[in-house]
């Protein structure tokens, strides 16, 4: 590659870097701010409606300004730069902590799901109904008015437990469950190794799967059987292997690298049509890498995972097809969700933009018609914005309490998913008091300082990169959580669907923290009036956030 065509290579990706952290870095600190200064809570019956509280953000910040201290004696002290060496010395060791930790989120799992034996409900349920109902030929679901040939965008589960069905039976959702509990250990497990794959230490490592054990709400999601742990894992083996190829040098274990990258894409994308958006932050970042490395066969990635995106869109619908006879090529429109994902709420029941059923009756109003019913959504979605455009408190109350109703509330719905199911045991004294009102305030409130920290991490994560040109390689995961941070805003709004992007936060986060600790002993005048005017361009956006951003 010549001098001049590099020199446009590195100024295009000097422009995604800072774009792509530039925005990351707003989110995130808008997202902190609502975290700080207010909890956003779900009633635990089927109405899902979310009521904003007030939050003390003296505590969140005396909080964080402990562990900053904390971390500041463990450096100050050598202690972890000792532990640090020590796993770096001894492998053995350190994978041992590492499969320990992993094994204590297991049995938490494992223990939840046992021990709530929560059904699987509403479209968890009819997914399953209609994987079984396929095996025993009855194709109702697939008729024009059935569930399946409504909602499409299941095909992909549907097939594989269709399949898998012939094996472990009809709804044994005990299965799937502790198929997700596995699942949910082997994401912790891959955070870990990509951020030995965006060369952190040893340490920093470990922190993943500690995660896990602290923050307990994704290992809770086991008992959700709708493809969100499923497709967290896959993307998360596509992203590890995605940076195994890019960084690879041996060409039997690129090409190894690049079938496995695309095999799990399609997987995540086919058993959960939302990581998608995964896919492209994907395809963006090779593309991305292509022009920091200058090196052009990366982009061979990018043809791998959309070959198995088609692959996933076209097999399982024909399989299908075939099989029942039946027409699956409409279903209800995208933009039906758009309509629903922008509609105020009049405040009786579920939150701004979140699901009201809206869905189902466009589309039964409209004679189960695609077309009609997108024209009538868009018609709709119109007078939303022309609503919005025209009232800016309106566009500022809804923006607010969709992102904070989403992203703010620190639980993301992981009790309410098994409070609202039923189960075929008389669950016992422990498990009905973690459900019920008293205990579950507890967990909120350590959940509520948790995620503060996770979000102060992640911030200080995209500061770092931001301005000082770390992490060049990372910028897959920001990514990825801009793409739904955005997708959310327009799209059904729930916690259950933003949680994924909240988990990539973990191992950025945890990067965080370990560039924190790096020049936390740096007492330099310049470094501290670096802090300083950080610490004054935080004080001034705190305050005009507290003035713009209204939820009442």
């Amino acid at each position: 590659m010549s001098k001049g065509t590099g020199r446009i290579s590195d100024i295009l990706f000097s422009i995604y870097r800072y774009i792509v952290l530039g925005i990351f870095l707003f989110i995130n600190i808008w997202l902190f701010l609502l975290s700080i200064f207010s909890t956003s809570r779900l009633t635990q019956d089927a109405n899902e409606y979310t009521y904003y509280t007030f939050d003390y953000f003296w505590l969140h910040i005396l909080t964080l300004a402990a562990l900053a201290a904390f971390v500041y004696f463990l450096v100050n002290r050598r202690i972890l730069q000792h532990i640090n060496a020590y796993y770096t010395r001894n492998k053995k060791a350190y994978i041992k902590t590492r499969n320990i930790c992993l094994i204590i989120t297991g049995i938490i799992g494992a223990a939840w799901v046992l021990l709530t034996q929560s059904h699987a409900g509403a479209d968890q349920y009819y997914v399953l109904k209609a994987a079984e109902e396929l095996r025993n030929g009855d194709y109702s679901a697939f008729q024009y008015d059935g569930y399946i040939a409504k909602y499409t965008n299941q095909i992909g589960l549907l097939f594989i437990e269709y399949l898998i069905g012939f094996i472990v039976g009809d709804y044994n959702y005990i299965f799937w469950q502790l198929l997700n509990v596995v699942m949910v250990v082997f994401t912790y497990k891959l955070f870990s190794d990509i951020l030995a794959l965006f060369n952190m230490p040893r340490l920093a490592c470990l922190l993943a799967p500690v995660s896990g054990i602290l923050f307990f709400p994704w290992t809770l999601y086991s008992v959700f059987i709708y493809g969100n742990v499923a497709g967290l894992f896959f993307a998360a083996l596509s992203f590890k292997y995605a940076l195994l190829f890019i960084g690879s040098s041996d060409e039997k274990c690129s090409v190894k690298y690049l079938l496995i990258s695309g095999l799990a894409m399609m997987l995540s994308v086919m058993v959960k049509n939302n990581y998608l958006i995964f896919m492209i932050a994907l395809i963006i970042y090779t593309v991305a890498e292509m022009l920091r490395r200058r090196n052009i066969q990366i982009i061979l990635l990018s043809f791998a995972v959309i070959a198995g995106f088609c692959m996933q869109a076209v097999i399982p619908k024909l399989v299908i097809e075939k099989i029942t006879g039946c027409d699956l090529n409409n279903g209800a429109s995208s933009w039906a969700w758009i309509d629903m994902g922008l509609r105020p709420n009049a405040g009786t029941t579920y939150a701004d933009g979140w699901y009201n059923g809206r869905i189902a009756a466009l589309y039964e109003n409209n004679g189960y018609d695609t077309k009609k019913e997108a024209v009538a959504a868009k018609e709709e979605i119109k007078a939303y914005l022309e609503l919005y455009r025209n009232d800016s408190k309106a566009l500022v109350s809804f923006l607010s309490k969709k992102v904070a109703s989403q992203w703010n509330n620190p639980e993301f719905q992981c009790f309410w998913i098994t409070n609202v199911r039923g189960s075929n045991i008389r669950q016992s004294s422990l498990i009905t008091g973690i459900l019920s009102v008293k205990d579950n305030s507890a967990h909120m409130n350590y959940l509520n300082i948790l995620q503060s920290l996770i979000l102060f991490g992640s911030m200080l994560y995209a500061i770092d990169a931001f301005f000082r040109k770390a992490f060049a390689g990372t910028t897959v995961l920001p990514l990825t959580f801009i793409g739904g941070f955005i997708f959310h805003i327009f799209w059904e709004g729930k916690c259950q669907y933003t949680l994924p992007y909240f988990m990539i936060l973990i191992p950025l986060c945890i990067m965080g923290y370990y560039h924190m600790a790096k020049r936390i002993t740096d007492t330099s005048k310049e470094h501290l009036l670096k802090c300083g005017i950080w610490a004054a361009v935080f004080i001034f956006i705190t305050i005009a956030f507290n003035r713009f951003i209204i939820i009442k």
